[in-house]
């Protein structure tokens, strides 16, 4: 294999890897909304929620980056 199949593959990978971790952590797949009580804790629901933020933007920069790679390797010339 040579670099450019190489490269372009690791990159696919990545924008497979970063679009799982948007799916996961994406606010659409939360099943209820709760307006909360007077127990309720609202600092541990902000904590979760500013976690799945933060790993919501590294899957976004992951699929950015995975793209780069596929756009790089296309300029890399073929070994024949």
């Amino acid at each position: 294999m040579d670099a450019k199949t190489v490269i372009n593959s690791i990159g696919l990978i990545l924008n497979l890897v970063g679009i799982w971790m948007v799916y996961v952590n994406s606010p659409i797949n939360f099943h209820t909304i709760d307006g909360g009580d007077a127990d309720q804790d609202f600092t541990k629901i902000e904590k979760e929620t500013n976690t799945r933020n933060g790993r919501l933007r590294i899957g976004v920069k992951i699929v950015i980056a995975g793209t780069m790679l596929q756009l790089i390797s296309n300029f890399i010339p073929s070994k024949n």
